[in-house]
């Protein structure tokens, strides 16, 4: 039997553990003298939000490419001084930004902190590829299987658990053995530091954001997100993240009534 190459076991092993290696392979990269970004590519990107740099990054610690919008032309002084810029650092979520999946918050997260960085006329997007939370794509999938569910109707539906609560996000992920959060938000730190940013107004409500980014002696000041939800799932996962992961969430931010329309419900569990 032919022995399986070590680099393609290293391949399969990061499709479920893309988390497990980042901060060994940065203590390596560090004693080796690298850093753990490169920047790939930029060219000029016309949105309709506005017209904007797009940049590409590698990073050496998980193998993904980042992918960065800054505002204007960065070759024309669309950065300035690095002082004062309105910055999004903002996860990957493909099934809520391809196939518009009405489970979480983050494309109207995307697109209202565009519009903003445009209306501002200055300002960057920092897009990372840490989907699931930093668990990966295969992380999602047993998340989203474990929170949601197809009755015999064909209808999806959200679980709940013995006790009647909700199987929100950060309790799918603890309940198939993933981590709820596991996202390096140092990197997004280092690409900003690469671009000469000094210091920046953070549209985000996530305390580890903040830390990850000042890691890079960037002085940060947090600039609260309220995006209202649209249904009980999202809800559930706002008022989740408050009170399992910190976030600077108020109740009002989540509480959409017994009126709120959203994904049916599953009998409890047993």
């Amino acid at each position: 039997m032919t022995e399986t190459p070590l680099w393609l076991n290293q391949i399969q092993s990061s499709w479920y553990h893309e988390w497990a290696t980042v901060e060994q392979r940065k203590h390596e990269l560090e004693e080796l003298g690298l850093p753990t970004i490169e920047q790939l590519a930029c060219a000029p990107l016309k949105t309709d939000y506005g017209d904007f740099t797009e940049l590409v990054y590698g990073d050496r610690t998980t193998g993904d490419k980042h992918r960065v919008l800054v505002y204007g032309d960065i070759n024309n002084g669309a950065i300035g001084n690095g002082e004062d810029l309105l910055v999004r650092a903002h996860s990957a979520c493909w099934t809520s930004e391809v196939t518009n999946a009405v489970n979480c918050e983050c494309r109207e997260e995307k697109d209202e902190a565009l519009r903003d960085i445009a209306d501002e006329g200055r300002g960057i997007f920092v897009y990372l590829q840490q989907e699931g939370r930093g668990t990966g794509d295969v992380g999602k999938g047993y998340q989203l299987n474990e929170m949601l569910y197809f009755n015999e109707d064909g209808e999806i539906h959200q679980r709940r658990d013995e006790n009647g609560n909700r199987i929100d996000t950060d309790t799918a992920y603890r309940n198939v053995g993933f981590p709820s959060e596991c996202r390096d938000f140092e990197v997004a730190g280092k690409i900003l530091f690469t671009l000469g940013v000094k210091s920046i107004r953070l549209l985000t409500n996530n305390p580890d954001k903040i830390k990850g980014i000042e890691q890079s002696d960037i002085k940060v000041k947090p600039v609260e997100i309220h995006i209202k939800p649209t249904n009980k799932i999202v809800a559930a996962d706002l008022k989740s993240k408050h009170d399992n992961l910190g976030h600077n969430i108020n109740p009002s931010d989540w509480n959409i009534g017994d009126q709120g329309g959203g994904l049916r419900d599953v009998p409890k569990r047993l």
